[in-house]
């Protein structure tokens, strides 16, 4: 438990590598998915998540996206387990 995490721990983690599981995405675009997070934090999490491994810095014509790694797709039944019960969650409270 204490290794998964310390790789996968914070707040936003899984939420970008949700959307980091549907497409590549680049540092706007990952913001505008995700409204809450400041600058500052989804800077430092996304290289988390590379440094771990779980994503991929993608360079082409002086363009940067993230990609999520092969490593990083086996947290798929993770995340959609997390999905699948969040939304339960708010059906519940609803």
């Amino acid at each position: 438990m204490r290794a998964a995490m310390s790789a996968i721990g914070g707040k936003w983690s899984l939420i970008l590598l949700h959307w980091l599981d549907k497409a590549p995405r680049r540092f706007n675009e990952l913001q505008r998915l995700v409204p809450d997070i400041s600058h500052k934090v989804l800077a430092e999490t996304l290289r988390t998540l590379e440094a771990e491994g779980l994503i991929a810095r993608v360079c082409d014509d002086a363009h940067v996206a993230y990609a999520i790694s092969a490593h990083g797709r086996s947290l798929r039944p993770l995340i959609d387990a997390i999905h699948d019960w969040g939304e339960t969650h708010l059906a519940r409270r609803a």
